[in-house]
């Protein structure tokens, strides 16, 4: 028996059209129209399901088509099927990529419906043209609809109405207005607790640690209560941690205003970058308050106080700097809770410690304390001791160093083949065209396009060459050992050689080698 035909249908519905489109539209229709199609016109098939709702086609940062491309990727897809073009993307350069280039080179067959696009029977012509157009258009649309929505929104935000899906922990919609914020009460009456603790001085770690003592439920179990979020917690229950609390204690929505405009994008379907705080723009006493405002602008003067503090310390020498990022870090592991020890830099006597040991109730066995120095001495011992010869280590990097050069010498080869290519196809051309110099005939044009296509090849070369040049470099200076000969702990070292050091105390320190 024949396998069966593995069809991937692909659905989206993006947050504009959620607002105003109409149910020819949906999820629901979208899935039905496909549906009937693979019926009516495949026999043996498997069929798989990936949706995307609330999820703009500017870009392919979407979960449902991330797991379909990885799927494809591992070959377990032989068809795309979508209702148009614009549900897989608005962008035409990469819907063209995905058309003309990805899903042909994989073997992958593309059906669009709304379109009339198989390209199981395209050869080219007319149809690649109109699938161009029609992808222009789709991007074109999707930028004047992207700046029409982004004023609709800054327009109503300026005339005071809520218009984020999701309230900010502590509050809800109110009824019959979605637009206006009002207190969740339970969420309200931990956000009181978290600005009362701060206010008697308490950190935001240990802040954590007490309504983890006291087993409050963390903002995304609420989330989750109300089906705004679908997670599993990595262990028994969510937790808090300091950064929820930070984010909790320096947000203004809780003295009643309403902070808007923070984030711009460069470009259409690019990423939020966060604006000047003086450019933001703020709609003050907006809805109730939980704190009040007094409240609110002494607990960010207290956490100002404790940043400029620490600042001095830093510059009077109190605290000692330790490199940007240290050879180690990333490497150190807790032995109590297997998770990736913090790094005190800035103090007279760095060290290692396990956040999680502060943050959680049920972390006595974890590590508190851990001497940079004394990590670094151990680990040094170890490797005199672990290390082969300075001559071996150097062989191992001069059969790298070699193993480049031969790379590169191949390129050089290239590089010299095409220039020669190039050269000929130049002349080539220069006779070409004294024989056309009124009209240019087909073998003149196919010159042109040949040399273009040399041209492009050179400029790909060069910048392997630049490429395998530099790392050559980069090769060369590396050294896990000082001019004496002797093993400094650089980060050459620690990546060729430690897979991860696990730390119980000062007693026990187990480390795992690479080799």
């Amino acid at each position: 028996m024949d396998e069966p035909y593995r069809i991937a249908i692909y659905l989206r519905l993006s947050k504009e059209d959620g607002e105003s489109a109409e149910e020819s539209n949906s999820i629901t229709n979208q899935r039905m129209l496909l549906k009937e199609y693979v019926k009516k016109h495949f026999g043996n098939y498997r069929l798989k399901e990936f949706a995307d709702d609330g999820f703009s086609g500017t870009n392919f940062q979407r979960p449902g088509v991330s797991k379909m491309l990885e799927q494809i990727g591992n070959g377990e897809i032989d068809c795309v099927l979508v209702k148009d073009f614009s549900r897989f993307s608005r962008d035409y350069i990469e819907l063209g990529s995905y058309l003309d280039q990805i899903f042909p080179f994989l073997g992958i067959r593309f059906i669009s419906l709304n379109d009339n696009y198989d390209s199981k029977k395209q050869d080219g012509g007319a149809a690649e043209l109109d699938i161009s157009f029609k992808g222009l258009i789709y991007d074109l649309y999707s930028k004047d609809l992207s700046v029409k929505v982004k004023s609709s929104l800054r327009t109503r935000k300026e005339q005071g109405q809520y218009a984020c899906s999701i309230p900010p922990f502590g509050y809800k919609k109110a009824d019959g207005d979605r637009h206006m914020l009002t207190e969740a009460e339970e969420e309200a009456k931990i956000v009181r607790k978290i600005f009362s603790l701060a206010l008697e001085g308490e950190t935001s770690v240990e802040i954590a640690r007490l309504l983890n003592l006291e087993k409050i439920p963390a903002p995304i179990e609420f989330k989750i209560r109300k089906k705004q979020a679908d997670r599993t917690p990595q262990g028994n229950s969510f937790r808090w941690n300091h950064t929820a609390v930070c984010s909790i204690l320096k947000n203004p929505v809780y003295t009643g205003d309403m902070v808007y405009d923070k984030y711009e994008k460069s470009e259409v379907g690019g990423k939020n970058h966060l604006k000047p705080r003086s450019e933001w723009k703020v709609y003050q006493n907006h809805h109730a308050p939980i704190v009040s405002r007094a409240d609110f602008e002494k607990v960010q003067k207290m956490r100002e106080h404790a940043g400029s503090r620490r600042a001095k310390d830093v510059k009077a020498g109190k605290e000692k700097e330790v490199g940007v990022c240290h050879p180690l870090q990333g490497k150190v592991f807790c032995g109590g809770c297997r998770r990736a020890m913090t790094l005190r830099k800035h103090v007279r006597h760095p060290y290692f410690y396990c956040n999680h040991r502060y943050v959680y109730t049920d972390r006595e066995n974890c590590v508190s304390h851990l001497k940079l120095v004394f990590l670094e001495q151990f680990v040094l011992e170890q490797l005199r001791f672990r290390l082969p010869a300075q001559k071996e280590l150097e062989k191992i990097r001069q059969e790298k160093e070699d193993e480049i050069r031969k790379k590169l010498h191949i390129w050089i080869k290239e590089k010299e083949k095409i220039s020669r290519k190039k050269a000929a196809l130049q002349r080539k051309r220069l006779e070409e065209y004294e024989k056309s110099v009124f009209h240019r005939e087909i073998s003149f044009q196919t010159e042109d396009l040949e040399l273009q296509q040399v041209e492009e090849r050179m400029a790909e070369i060069e910048k392997e060459i630049n490429s395998m040049e530099q790392e050559l470099r980069e090769e060369k200076e590396k050294s896990p050992f000082s001019r004496e000969g002797k093993a400094e702990l650089t980060k050459e070292l620690a990546e060729t050689l430690i897979r991860e050091i696990t730390v119980y105390g000062e007693e026990r320190i187990e480390i795992t080698w690479t080799l």
